[in-house]
């Protein structure tokens, strides 16, 4: 017995000197993996180099391996990633994967459901939602300018305004918006969402893509997923947020007092001198030299102006249930002097529940509340115009004007002052939905209600004012209120069934659907004279109604659709989708339309005679053909319409002596127009490929997209009026190209990205009987028309075309046109040296209306984009470049001097420039000129190129471990839009229509921010 516990002692003793001798013998690694974007990378293996004993990195990345003291380094492999051998430089070790993924096998978001790139046979573009938000704008496509290819972006720079947004071309006279799904709900646009919510976002640019979308999808689609959490999530909180200051930017500089005095006596007209003598006489000055110099934009812009941006996000899970939960604050100060500023909260609820393994509820909602300030865009125009030898102030020659003693006349600071214009604004966008797998999860059901609920209150106010000169007549100045309220709510309820198996070398999905949707809006205005200035007084009931006191008009739309989609594959070599949607819309009388879209791919690297080509890792060739229905119309328009008046009276018995009877009288048109769908037919072929050990990627794509039976309206013979109905037939083409390189230079990592895309634009029928139709902005649809006409843009610029200037009195007597021109009128309005030189284009001697000719298109011909990153261990550097070319802009700021009789302000440039004698300028008119009539035609000298190239954003960060497993923390330093390359004499080349009347300034924004995830 004694010799047995002697023996276990032993044997104990052993273990224990065993065990201390092993851990003196080995030592605890730790550490965190993520990937090249900081994202932490599960599931990978890490073992001690020419060890066995291994982990694996937890959903945060990190892990935990007791190795041998002479392990010096440790191996990583994860699929997807490139293999990795580490050194082991401490007890913790932060490791960076870089993706061996191909990026065709990226899972990507498209029509109701998911699919890998590489199946994919249309053109769809993931966006790069990280790149996104490293820009600094209030809505999310904002920040997508020059980052897609065919998709062009043209800001407003409005706070809190959305951008234009146009997929490949302008396909419709009524809507070129594109569809916007979040989270399977229907809008027009996002501005209500935050971008720092986006977890993805595709584009569905072509036909069979959209497809399956419907008559929703005719302009292309943006697909978004919002974040969500994920099973077995520890809990993570991130913070993002920004300060910055948005400067104005390319500001216009103006002619000063002295370069205005001496245009304005060139001019020699009555009106321009007895303006100068004014001046001098009310503010100041000697003989025809005015005292007064005012600088108006100065007068109406801010230095800066604060733009902040807060966002929190909480993701999670357990073993059944995830969440999200995001809080967001956005506010965005206007530049210009006067109450117009944008703020934006924003609330987000994700929720999913797996009641039983083959079953999950989810919940998803977003709120919404917003309020705009907008600034009186009048403003723009009135401080180009305004003259600068008058003052913004005069309290002695305008003693009456009241409540602050401003100059009379155009004041632009005056009517900044004196505007009121706010809206709120209330979203709440809750879905809801079940998903059910059986069969091995082969086949799925997913039944979904996403419902829409808008409200908003519009108030806009104008105080008693009297501007001046002289004293108010009595009862003549009146306060005004007016009070709008609109509210939409719609539902979208969808059903899909989807069947997804394979079997040896085939592979399918079968997706089998149900749509139904409901869209009620309404609008309803009051308004009240004599309201207090108060605020809390603000109810039209208490107060004397106007003459337009009550307005209420809305709208009610249904539709319901069957759809289906086929994609099928031959061993990951052979593609084929089929899509068909059967919609039915309530606008029309022929309520329901077929909508087929096919496409076919073919992975050519995949084929044997590929197998020993060492270019190419990945190469498919693809093409796709599909139509789609637009409602995104006016209801159909069936009406009869009574005229009345002297044009339809008559006067009957009169005699010399007599008057006759007048007799009133009347005539009844009946136009009924059967409105039909506008149908859109697309067909794309393009090449996605691989190269170059994965370094290199990128996609080429040719399109031609026609709209048949675009809706508009259209004048027809005999007096009848304009009917709304498909009268008209355009296409939009063009190419797309995407290139992207990655690479690492030792621990320098890079990568460069570009895009380039064309889109020609072309009405190809507008009815037999008719050679055009006029169209135009509002108010000058007489002096700068534009045109619809087979064979040319829509809505192209139509006038004359500038070949010069007159620099000789002999050039104007040899000139046909001008001899045949100063035979019918005298004085300075006879063609002189300094005046335009038009284009007789039809040769006859005569400038008339058949020399009238296309002179520009607001579609830019090209859009491009470059991309340029830097990483080096936690400092990284990007910056992103956008631009545009072939398009023009009408410069209506310019065209002001065309209607009036003195002249307002021109910009510095221009004045600068003008003619002076021979030699002095070819492209610019004399200061005489521009008083005659000659010259204030529609011509090209106003059409001026809208290209520029823009910085759109610059941004330098550098990250922190504020612990050595779990918590980041980025801070970084933003410029957006710092610097703009155009020759446009404007404040800015992105005008969204073309026409530059009262464009809102661009601003750049400089910030600085955090990012921190605990």
């Amino acid at each position: 017995m004694k010799k047995k516990t002697f023996k276990t002692i032993i044997l104990f003793l052993f273990g224990i000197t065993t065990h201390f001798m092993s851990q003196a013998q080995s030592k605890t690694v730790k550490g965190r993996i993520t990937d090249e974007k900081g994202a932490p990378v599960q599931g990978a293996t890490i073992q001690a180099k020419g060890g066995t004993a291994g982990t694996s990195s937890s959903e945060t990345g990190v892990f935990s391996l007791v190795i041998p003291v002479a392990a010096d380094s440790l191996e990583i492999t994860r699929i997807g990633y490139v293999d990795q051998a580490v050194a082991i430089t401490g007890e913790t070790l932060e490791i960076h994967l870089m993706s061996n993924a191909s990026k065709l096998d990226e899972v990507v978001v498209i029509g109701y459901g998911t699919a890998r790139k590489s199946d994919l046979t249309g053109p769809v573009t993931t966006v790069n939602t990280e790149n996104m938000l490293k820009r600094t704008t209030a809505t999310a496509m904002d920040a997508l300018q020059g980052a897609v290819p065919g998709v062009q972006v043209v800001s407003s720079g409005g706070p809190g305004s959305s951008p234009t947004v146009r997929i490949r071309g302008v396909g419709s006279f009524n809507n070129e918006a594109p569809l916007y799904v979040v989270d399977g709900a229907f809008f027009n646009d996002i501005g209500f969402l935050n971008a720092d919510d986006i977890a993805d976002m595709s584009i569905l640019k072509d036909a069979s893509g959209a497809a399956i979308y419907g008559v929703r999808a005719a302009n292309g689609v943006v697909l978004i997923t919002t974040k969500k959490g994920r099973l077995n999530m520890k809990p993570q909180v991130t913070y993002n947020g920004y300060v910055g200051w948005q400067v104005p930017s390319h500001v216009v500089k103006m002619a000063n007092g002295t370069q205005f005095t001496d245009y304005a006596l060139k001019r020699e007209t009555g009106p321009d001198s007895s303006g100068i003598l004014e001046s001098v006489r009310l503010y100041g000055g000697s003989g025809l030299s005015p005292a007064t110099n005012t600088d108006w934009y100065r007068a109406v812009l801010r230095k800066s102006a604060l733009m902040t941006n807060h966002g929190i996000n909480i993701q999670g899970g357990g073993d059944r249930v995830t969440y999200a939960v995001g809080f967001n604050y956005t506010y965005q100060n206007g530049i210009m002097k006067a109450k117009n500023d944008f703020t934006r909260y924003n609330g987000r609820v994700q929720l999913e529940v797996r009641t039983f393994p083959w079953l999950k509820v989810g919940l998803t909602s977003i709120f919404n509340n917003a309020t705009t300030f907008n600034p009186n865009n009048g403003v723009w125009l009135s401080a180009y115009q305004a003259l600068p030898i008058i003052p913004v102030y005069d309290s002695v020659n305008n003693p009456n004007a009241f409540p602050v003693k401003f100059s009379k006349g155009g004041n632009a600071v005056s009517q900044a002052y004196y505007n009121f214009s706010r809206y709120k604004q209330f979203q709440f966008l809750p879905t809801i939905y079940a998903e059910a797998a059986f069969w091995k999860n082969k086949i799925t059901f997913r039944s979904q209600l996403a419902q829409t609920y808008f409200s908003g209150l519009g108030q806009y106010y104008n105080p008693a004012v009297f501007p001046g000169p002289g004293s108010p007549a009595p009862n003549s100045v009146h306060s005004h209120l007016t009070s709008n309220q609109d509210r939409t709510i719609n539902y979208i309820f969808d059903n899909t069934l989807t069947y997804k198996d394979t079997k040896g070398a085939h592979h399918w999905n079968i997706l089998l659907g149900q749509s139904a949707r409901s869209e009620r809006y309404r609008f309803m205005s009051v308004g009240a004279d004599d309201v207090p200035a108060e605020e809390e007084f603000w109810y039209v009931k208490y107060y004397k109604k106007s003459d337009n006191f009550y307005d209420e008009t809305g709208s009610y739309n249904t539709a319901q659709s069957y759809f289906g989609r086929v994609s099928y594959d031959y061993n990951n070599k052979y593609l084929l989708t089929g899509t068909i949607r059967y919609d039915g819309s309530s606008k029309y009388q022929t309520k329901w339309g077929t909508f087929p879209s096919v496409g076919l791919g073919w992975v050519i690297s995949k084929e044997g005679f590929m197998k020993n080509q060492r270019v190419f890792d990945l190469l498919k060739l693809r093409g796709t053909w599909g139509k789609l229905g637009n409602d995104g119309v006016n209801a159909n328009a069936g009406y009869a319409q009574v005229y009345t008046g002297n044009g339809n009276a008559a006067i009957f018995g009169s005699t010399a002596n007599v008057n006759g009877t007048y007799v009133p009288g009347y005539t009844v048109n009946n136009f009924f127009a059967n409105l039909g769908w506008e149908v859109v037919e697309e067909w794309d072929g393009g090449i996605d490929f691989e190269a170059l050990n994965k370094r290199l990627n990128g996609s080429v794509d040719y399109y031609n997209r026609k709209t048949n039976g675009a809706a508009l309206s259209r004048p027809f013979a005999f007096g009848a009026p304009s009917i709304y109905g498909n009268w008209a037939n355009m296409t939009n083409s063009g190419l797309e190209i995407v290139l992207n390189w990655r690479d690492k230079i030792g621990e320098v990592g890079y990568a460069i990205g570009g895009n380039v895309s064309t889109t020609k634009n072309n009405v190809t029928f507008i009815g037999a009987s008719l050679d055009n139709i006029a169209t135009g902005y509002p108010e000058w649809t007489a002096e700068f028309p534009t045109r619809i006409r087979v064979g040319q843009p829509i809505n192209y610029f139509y006038g004359y075309v500038v070949e010069g200037i007159y620099q000789t009195q002999a050039e104007v007597n040899n000139d046909p046109v001008a001899v045949n021109y100063n035979k019918n009128v005298s004085g300075n309005a006879q063609i002189q040296p300094g005046f335009f030189k038009f284009k007789d284009l039809n040769g006859n001697g005569i400038l008339d209306p058949a020399d009238r000719t296309n002179i520009g298109s607001y579609l830019p011909k090209i859009n491009y984009g470059l991309s340029i990153a830097l990483d080096y261990k936690k400092v990284d550097f990007s910056i992103v470049i956008a631009g545009v070319s072939g398009n023009k802009i009408l410069n209506l700021n310019r065209g002001r001097f065309v209607k009036a009789q003195a002249s307002p302000n021109l910009d510095a440039d221009f004045i600068e420039h003008l003619w002076t004698g021979e030699g002095s300028t070819n492209s610019y008119p004399s200061a005489l000129a521009l008083a005659q009539p000659w010259n204030k035609q529609p011509s090209s000298f106003f059409t001026e190129d809208g290209a520029y190239v823009r910085i759109q954003n610059i941004q330098l960060g550098y990250t922190f471990k504020l612990s050595k497993i779990r918590s980041d923390l980025r801070v970084f330093a933003t410029a957006d839009r710092p610097v703009t390359f155009t020759k446009y004499h404007g404040f800015t080349p992105e005008v969204a229509g073309g026409f530059d009347a009262q464009v809102s300034p661009m601003s750049a924004t400089y910030t600085f921010g955090v990012k921190a995830t605990f």
